[in-house]
């Protein structure tokens, strides 16, 4: 097997560290324009007199809006290019996320969510294309790593400042959870604004690249796609078998379960922590609630750095994504059965953490369980079928809360469907070592 292209080191600090900070900080407005509803709900649900449910269906009306226009907007990004599309993104998102503040009922809220669903799909896409014109695949996987504890970062430095503007913030005469809408959808805007400027097109056009540094890129670049195309004919065939490939659907099981943990975090987590006065007695403010919710969040955060690094010098297998899974649904599950709220955080936090370091290590198994050939198209499946948690959880924990009258039911179903993928990925991970053994054909 030819060894994949790998850039100068001192070329992909530089590149990374011009291009990474920005990009990250992008993500993280993305992640907060879509959860920032989690927080809102708080007093949101009260005034529009919305039911558990029907808060439920708000959130899910985004990830359908966004995986309906997914593609649509990576063929725009490929017509107009990555730089451009991600500015326009960006821009026109920020502006739907503000005017969200101005709903005057459930129904419109549906419509704004699924707006900002259809405004906010490719950015992803399209800053993982952007990538690709800078650095090639192996010099890319820090700056995915990065991008992915991005979402917990927003967990953590959102769920106060989300919590502290409703709290104390007035702006056009406008109730707090509005104007916590209203403000954070302008950083976006502004960002995209700035992108638009700051971001170089490709590595030519980059004046804080030297001729001779330019030229070094252009070659690993063309030596990549070079070794590509060698093989271009192979992943054409595999987009027609993708869709009955069983490892396909197997794994996209594996990360539903994955982002189902991640969905019940971000858009409810506050307010299980607000349910606390119902359930265990205590009360705590706004500002409160958003302090506490941070709190698993950043552990989830230092743990997936740890974890990162602990990975780094082990041989990756389905038990480092199987335990973590199993890690947390074990403290979801604990959580719910706690009598102490500092016992119920801890919990959350240990959940949170195990569910966030899964994400560093699946995306290492598509190449793994199918055959090189199958694996493009297979991870394009992947991510479809793993997104749908985002438009079956949120339903149905808030349907279940109404039902029950608190959460804990919709979060041991959480805990459960977080357990069955990890049976899946470990069965996954004996099929594959019995076809290595030569008992049954590789697939």
């Amino acid at each position: 097997m030819t060894a994949s292209p790998s850039m100068p080191p001192e070329i992909a600090r530089k590149i990374s560290w011009r291009l990474g900070p920005l990009m990250i900080l992008m993500y993280m407005a993305n992640q907060l324009d879509r959860a920032n509803i989690g927080y809102a709900a708080l007093t949101m649900n009260q005034e529009l007199g919305m039911t558990a449910a029907q808060y439920g269906l708000a959130a899910s009306l985004f990830f359908i809006g966004y995986v309906l226009f997914e593609v649509p907007s990576n063929l725009c990004m490929y017509r107009f290019g990555a730089r451009l599309w991600m500015t326009r993104i960006m821009i026109t998102w920020g502006v739907v996320s503000s005017l969200t503040c101005l709903v005057p009922n459930a129904q419109w809220l549906y419509v704004a969510r699924f707006v900002l669903g259809v405004f906010e799909a490719g950015l992803f896409p399209g800053m993982v294309f952007y990538l690709t014109l800078w650095l090639p695949a192996k010099d890319r996987v820090w700056m995915m790593s990065l991008f992915v504890t991005a979402i917990p970062l927003t967990g953590v430095f959102g769920a106060p400042i989300s919590t502290w503007l409703m709290a104390h913030v007035t702006l056009f005469g406008l109730s707090g959870w509005r104007a916590m809408i209203f403000l954070e959808g302008l950083p976006s805007i502004a960002l995209g604004i700035f992108v638009f400027f700051y971001l170089p097109d490709s590595p030519a056009r980059a004046r804080w690249l030297s001729p001779t540094e330019k030229s070094a890129v252009a070659s690993v670049l063309a030596l990549e796609q070079k070794q590509s195309q060698a093989s271009a004919s192979q992943r054409h065939d595999s987009v027609w078998t993708t869709l009955s490939n069983p490892r396909v659907w197997a794994l996209g099981a594996v990360y539903f379960g994955i982002n189902a943990g991640i969905v019940s975090l971000l858009f409810f987590l506050p307010q299980v922590v607000a349910s606390f006065e119902k359930t265990l007695g205590v009360k705590y403010t706004i500002t409160q609630i958003g302090m506490i919710t941070a709190i698993p969040f950043a552990f989830a955060a230092v743990s997936m750095l740890v974890w990162g690094r602990m990975m780094q010098r082990r041989q990756l297998s389905s038990r480092h994504v199987a335990g973590p899974l199993l890690v947390c649904a074990a403290a979801l599950t604990t959580a719910m059965w706690m009598t102490s709220p500092y016992a119920a955080i801890a919990a959350f936090a240990i959940g949170a953490a195990g569910c966030f370091c899964t994400m560093t290590t699946f995306w290492q198994l598509p190449t793994r369980f199918l055959a090189e050939r199958a694996a493009a198209a297979g991870i394009a499946m992947i991510t479809s079928l793993g997104v749908c948690a985002g438009f079956v959880l949120p339903y149905f924990i808030g349907w279940s809360k109404d039902v029950t009258g608190h959460f804990a039911v919709a979060f041991y179903g959480v805990s459960i469907l977080m357990v069955v993928s990890a049976v899946i990925v470990t069965a996954l991970e004996a099929s594959r070592r019995k076809a290595a053994g030569g008992l049954t054909p590789a697939t």
